[in-house]
């Protein structure tokens, strides 16, 4: 029955002139002019439609003046609610936001109008616009039912009694890539345009016109603060940042580390269409107020898990939108989790099941793609899984990119290595179509991860190496049923083209065990997320972690190492599991979290706060 399945779905794909190339390392997945499809015994399940109702462009760069004011056509027809605004005034404070009218206007078939002149002059000019003829005016859209949808801005001028929507900066600008020599600032404008920063008197200029900016600045001194100034058409705008100290410094710092901050329960800001922006900008907040140098999240920002395009840019705009104000200054590192997953899913109604791979092409709209175009990370991880043993063909790209979700940084003597652990990801049905597990890092990540650790061990600057991921080696609360237990069952692990891998999941997770804690001696824990809450796992040989009448090699610990679990920035909770490391648990909480790491040369010591009420949760050190 395989093999005639796999003739009928190769002459089914072929005949189709309209057929989609599906990626070779897929099983029973074709296409044709009817879309991807999924091949079950005789039966073709076509892809759930992305059924998009909007584009999320329209929704950032809708403005249009009057002589009024603003109109706002986000060409939604389906889109009835509430349009607040107010102005964002950049002078007064440091944290631009907008301050919300008084009114409301009406959203009626996806349109509205804002009269500046009318509502908005005289004592409510908090930005001068009627001196200055220009201004930002700052909107949040609502539907009818009471969900937000987006906060977004326009910039306008105002001449010979006409309103202007002129180019605006949508996103950012955001400070990525800091070093001690500069960084990479980033933003999006509503149209193509050539845009300039400023520091200490030199500019520094696009290269092209264009809607995405990325300007690298790197001709600075270490450890020093700098003012910059971006401009975009007549508008200016004053942020700063700081450098980085001279690797190996040694210097007293704080870094702080969270994730899963997707949509959370309670209504509000806790749910901006796909994110918790409420605790999100209390966890920026905190880390400014803690003077941190960086904020690592890793994986989960968004609800995810979708079929369209549109709505996966729509959330994360919205999670960027939530700690940009305090991104101007320092870094805000993203990582990769399971829910910025971006699929076809096939839904066998017959059955009661559903399958879902990761989007394709791989190349320009897949997850990992689309993570690629909504940040700026570094790019020094692995190309892809190609050219493995699994590789269905060794002379082509098969796989999705690694690029921007795995990858390493260092600020003084500290890095950060980033895995991803949903890469190639199929959240149902994976047997079938093939694809990778939830938690299983695939060959060619294990082969980056020892290189790079084995670099880090040789780098005379760098003492400590934390190890970030989405999914704990060993969970406690929420998924003891996956990550890298799966309920002690090693049966699961990836799949390629209907191969499985040879290693199982526990087999996997001791081996990355090995290159962590037997193999490397600046590492210092893992920094985990996916289940939400927040624990300290205090890992060691003795500890029990292994299932009942393991068949397999058990590993030997040759130290005591830390799992610092926090997944607590928003996401619904999860309570403690009982597990067979349970005892080695410390402080299991299920209240938000932001954890708070200070170094200071060879001394690490730990804090975590909650940022809704700044209690203290629980301190410790890590390394003295």
């Amino acid at each position: 029955m395989k093999i005639i399945n796999a003739l009928l779905l190769t002459l089914i794909t072929i005949s189709s002139a309209f057929a989609q190339k599906v990626p070779a390392v897929y099983s029973n997945v074709g296409s044709d002019e009817n879309g991807v499809f999924l091949l079950l015994e005789d039966r073709k399940i076509y892809a759930v439609k992305p059924n998009d109702q909007f584009k999320f462009e329209d929704l950032s760069s809708a403005a249009i003046g009057t002589k009024e004011g603003i109109t706002f056509n986000f060409k939604f027809p389906e889109l009835n609610g509430t349009l607040y605004f107010g102005f964002i005034n950049y002078k007064d404070g440091k944290y631009p936001q907008p301050v919300f009218f008084r009114e409301s206007s009406p959203i009626k078939i996806g349109i509205s109008n804002v009269p500046i002149k009318r509502l908005l002059s005289g004592k409510y000019d908090m930005i001068n616009w009627e001196k200055t003829g220009q201004g930002i005016l700052g909107y949040r859209i609502v539907s009818n039912k009471g969900n937000m949808l987006y906060d977004g801005r326009v910039a306008f001028s105002y001449k010979d009694g006409m309103f202007k929507a002129e180019p605006t900066i949508v996103e950012g600008p955001f400070i990525n890539q800091l070093s001690e020599k500069g960084a990479v600032i980033s933003f999006t404008t509503s149209e193509a345009i050539e845009a300039s920063i400023r520091i200490n008197g030199k500019s520094y200029l696009d290269k092209k016109a264009g809607k995405t900016h990325e300007i690298k600045i790197d001709d600075l001194q270490a450890a020093t603060e700098y003012n910059y100034t971006l401009s975009v058409a007549d508008f200016s705008f004053d942020f700063s940042f700081e450098t980085a100290p001279k690797p190996g410094s040694r210097t007293a710092f704080t870094f702080a580390y969270g994730s899963d901050s997707r949509a959370g329960k309670g209504g509000g800001e806790r749910n901006i269409y796909g994110t918790n922006a409420y605790i999100m900008k209390k966890i920026a907040a905190l880390g400014s107020a803690e003077n941190i140098k960086f904020m690592q999240f890793t994986g989960d920002l968004i609800d995810g898990y979708n079929a369209s395009r549109e709505r996966m840019n729509l959330q994360y705009a919205n999670w960027k939108r939530a700690v940009e104000a305090w991104w101007h200054y320092i870094p805000f590192v993203p990582g990769f989790g399971n829910h910025e997953a971006y699929n076809y899913v096939f839904n066998d109604v017959d059955a009661g099941t559903f399958h879902a791979i990761d989007h394709f092409p791989f190349k320009d709209d897949s997850s990992e793609s689309l993570f690629q175009d909504n940040f700026v990370l570094p790019e020094n991880g692995p190309l892809s899984e190609d050219n493995t043993k699994y590789d269905p063909n060794p002379n082509e790209i098969d796989f999705p990119s690694y690029k921007e979700s795995v990858y390493w940084y260092s600020y003084d003597n500290v890095a950060i290595v980033a895995l991803n652990s949903d890469y190639f990801y199929s959240p149902g049905g994976l047997t079938q179509t093939s694809g990778n597990l939830h938690a299983f890092i695939m060959d060619k990540q294990m082969w980056w991860l020892q290189k790079t650790l084995k670099q880090l061990e040789k780098n005379k600057d760098i003492d400590h190496v934390f190890i970030t991921i989405h999914t704990p080696f060993f969970p406690n609360g929420g998924h003891v049923k996956d990550d890298m237990w799966y309920n002690g069952n090693n049966q699961y692990r990836a799949f390629v083209k209907g191969l499985p891998y040879e290693k199982g999941i526990i087999q996997r997770r001791d081996e990355l065990l090995n290159l962590i804690v037997n193999k490397s001696k600046k590492t210092v824990a893992i920094l985990s997320g996916d289940e939400h809450n927040y624990n300290l796992l205090t890992i060691t040989n003795e500890m029990e972690r292994y299932p009942e009448n393991y068949e397999f090699e058990k590993l030997e610990l040759s130290r005591k190492f830390y799992q610092i679990n926090n997944g607590a920035a928003g996401a619904p909770y999860y309570a403690q599991e009982e597990t067979p490391w349970s005892s080695n648990v410390r402080n299991f909480s299920t209240q938000n979290a932001l954890v708070l790491i200070d170094v200071n040369g060879s001394t690490i010591k730990v804090r975590v706060k909650n940022p809704d009420t700044l209690e203290l949760i629980d301190q410790y050190t890590l390394r003295e």
